[in-house]
């Protein structure tokens, strides 16, 4: 048996054919149908999560993970505003999700209902696609259309480029009610396939000119790890013109790459500046965590940049834009880099002498910096077990981790399209529920407080380590210009607190350790990551103000040796 509403049971059969496996509802009454209909069919693993926006951010984590698109289904009214924070997530970070939004008719629109709003279009400035299914399905005609605009935006989500896609489902009432299986025929499901964009003349002039730089940047942001990308890069790191750098959130790693940007950068005198600045730069991928990079390419200085984008996305980050290339980045490297010509430059090695510079002033500081926020995190990726998965939270701890070497074993995800703080554990519980292997999420304790309803569900993974550094506030106001100077500082930036993680990860049914020195915290971790039947949380308390100043002597230090 399943819901009676005409249209649904071809909605199921069009999401199998496109292989969508995890649909993650929120209880509701409008959406009725919908719960009525798809967990009745086996091919379907359905989840349920009461707070639409922990739901949301457990399947941006879900998906991110396995690249699948996953389906997010709520009831009418605010409850799908709640999703907006995930979908501008996965929007600038190209993770595929499907909200199907259950709505009333449209008749029923701007009438004083209750749970009415104006659903349609809703989330129109980040969404690959949006449209509106129709309510009348009774000719073969409408049934056509149907399928054929459910089909349009399933399709949105995986191409050309992943994202996500909303379709809007007025239903009107009985919406209990339920029919026998009809098995009936969907339309045909032809899939697109991405074609090269470029003529084999453009790849030539594009050589050429890649190939009169000699001092080509290529900056890569944050995806997923590629093994293939990662070999080509290999090879071009081998032209003594081009430097290539990396983040963690990379998940591209290799000795000659700079992959410590802020680390590096700080070294450099600043009436050197220039010699460092490219003559090319190429982009792969759009989230770049370094905010001393973004300012360095700001410069004033000309130079080209060409950004590598499928969907070919405008995005001149750095104002510099010279052309954007709507090809994927592994084609781009495979068909191009047999024509070019390797440079006599410099380039390079004055990049690679300021990396070891900066290492060898990082490992000096780091031996004699006593207990805080900077230490913890070095000693917290150190202990990391190899091949597992580490979610680095935002704000603070991502932009710490740009600070560290990171085991290329280690696959790393980070909420970098928008940065907010609002999902970075929800995001984390639907990766390690998800995922085999052992899933860190190091968080500041602001960002575990604002989202704890990610411990709200019955799929918390016994692989999940929530590791908390709670230094009483948001530490970031006490380090970046502007907020330190300010006397609203510990009420309106830092929002000092004293709240603890003990009783929240208790009643979620934890293991909970809590760590307040070095000593402490190696301890615990030392057996933290052992396999085990709960999902374990360990919260270590480091002092605000004191981190805060040794992370302000780091830069310093850096700059000075």
């Amino acid at each position: 048996m399943i819901s009676d509403k005409k249209g649904l049971e071809h909605l199921s059969l069009l999401l199998i054919a496109k292989k969508v496996k995890h649909i993650v509802f929120s209880p509701g009454s409008r959406n009725a149908p919908l719960i009525a209909t798809f967990p009745r069919y086996s091919e379907f693993t359905c989840y349920s999560i009461v707070d639409e926006r922990s739901a949301a951010f457990f399947a941006l984590g879900l998906a991110q993970k396995t690249g699948e698109t996953v389906v997010l289904s709520c009831t009418s009214g605010s409850a799908l505003l709640n999703y907006a924070p995930a979908l501008a997530e996965a929007y600038y970070q190209k993770i595929p999700l499907l909200v199907l939004s259950a709505d009333r008719p449209e008749n029923m629109i701007d009438r004083g209902d209750g749970q009415t709003i104006r659903q349609q279009n809703v989330y129109a400035n980040y969404i690959r696609k949006s449209i509106q299914l129709p309510e009348e399905t009774q000719t073969e005609e409408q049934l056509f259309e149907y399928q054929q605009l459910a089909l349009e935006a399933i399709v949105a989500t995986q191409f050309p480029c992943k994202g996500p896609a909303h379709i809007n489902i007025p239903f009107s009432e009985p919406i209990y009610n339920q029919k026998e299986k009809e098995f009936p025929t969907i339309i045909p499901i032809n899939s697109p396939i991405n074609q090269a964009n470029l003529l084999e003349g453009e790849y030539k002039n594009l050589a050429e000119t890649w190939s009169s730089s000699r001092k080509t940047m290529i900056l890569i942001g944050q995806q997923k790890p590629n093994a293939e990308l990662n070999e080509l890069l290999e090879i071009l790191n081998q032209d003594p013109s081009i430097i290539i750098l990396s983040e963690t959130t990379s998940n591209v790693a290799s000795s000659g790459f700079i992959n410590s940007i802020d680390k590096t950068l700080a070294t450099i005198e600043a009436s050197d500046l220039d010699l460092f600045l490219p003559d090319l730069l190429i982009t792969i991928n759009s989230a770049i965590v370094s905010k001393k990079i973004k300012a360095f390419l700001r410069s004033k200085k000309a130079y080209d940049h060409w950004h590598i984008d499928l969907s070919n996305e405008v995005l001149d980050t750095y104002f510099h834009l010279t052309r954007t290339i709507p090809e994927d980045a592994v084609k781009f490297l495979k068909r191009i880099t047999p024509l070019l010509q390797a440079q006599p430059s410099n380039f390079k090695v004055q990049w690679l002498k300021q990396k070891v510079i900066a290492n060898a002033r990082h490992d000096q500081f780091l031996k004699n910096t006593s207990f805080s926020d900077l230490k913890i995190v070095n000693t917290i990726i150190q202990q990391l077990p190899k091949t597992s998965n580490v979610h680095f939270a935002n704000s603070t701890p991502v932009r710490y981790s740009q600070l560290f070497d990171i085991d290329t074993s280690l696959v790393v995800d980070s909420n970098r399209g928008t940065s907010g703080i609002d999902g970075s554990i929800s995001t984390a519980v639907g990766a390690a529920f998800t995922a085999k292997e052992i899933t860190t999420i190091i968080t500041g304790d602001l960002s575990f407080f604002y989202d704890s309803n990610a411990l709200w569900n019955h799929y918390v993974s016994p692989n999940l380590r929530i590791i908390v550094i709670n230094n009483s506030g948001g530490n970031i106001f006490r380090f970046i210009d502007g907020p330190s100077e300010l006397p609203e500082l510990e009420t309106f930036f830092e929002t000092k607190h004293s709240r603890k993680a003990k009783s929240l990860a208790e009643e979620a049914g934890l293991d909970y350790f809590s760590a307040s020195n070095l000593d402490e915290t190696e301890a615990i971790l030392n057996l933290f990551f052992e396999k085990s039947k709960r999902a374990k949380l360990i919260e270590i308390f480091t002092p605000n103000v004191e981190s805060a100043e040794t992370l302000k002597s780091y830069f310093k230090f850096l700059q000075k040796g």
